[in-house]
């Protein structure tokens, strides 16, 4: 019974590091967690939009004091604290450039998505190959804070 016990905390421990795995069959997918695995197919269109939900955290003054200078005032804050919320984000990836798969070929990359820095409005993807067809490399073609990806043959 203790073995079955086990087993059984192991099992769940085991899948709740398991990712997401994204089919990406259409134009635009969600991501429902900072990192995922893409399995593109042959059905997967030459531009994907995916996104994401990516916790951002920042520091709040919690507690501020009323400062008197002669005939003027002014508060300062005294206490900060970090508070951590979700916000929705994109990324565009293009696949425009790779030779179509055929069948039941597939091809897997990993996305991860994380706050540049605490405070930081930014968000910072990265995406690297898993498992190709033939071997590719992930080129970055964002500008202006525009997150866009092209995925293309070495």
């Amino acid at each position: 019974m203790k073995k079955l016990f086990v087993l059984f905390i192991l099992s769940l421990s085991v899948s709740s590091f398991a990712q997401d795995k994204i089919l990406l069959n259409s134009a635009t997918a969600l991501v429902n967690s900072t990192e995922a695995i893409l399995v593109r197919t042959a059905l997967t269109p030459e531009k994907v939009t995916l996104y994401f939900n990516v916790p951002m955290t920042r520091l709040v003054c919690t507690r501020y004091i009323r400062v008197h200078t002669g005939r003027s005032s002014s508060s300062r804050c005294v206490a900060h604290a970090k508070v951590t919320s979700n916000e929705a984000d994109k990324v565009k990836i293009s696949f425009k450039k790779l030779p179509a798969l055929g069948g039941s070929e597939e091809d897997l990359f990993k996305i991860s998505s994380r706050q540049r820095s605490l405070n930081s409005e930014n968000v910072v993807y990265e995406i690297t190959t898993l498992q190709t067809v033939s071997p590719y490399f992930v080129l970055s073609k964002g500008i202006l804070g525009y997150d866009s990806y092209s995925i293309e043959l070495k």
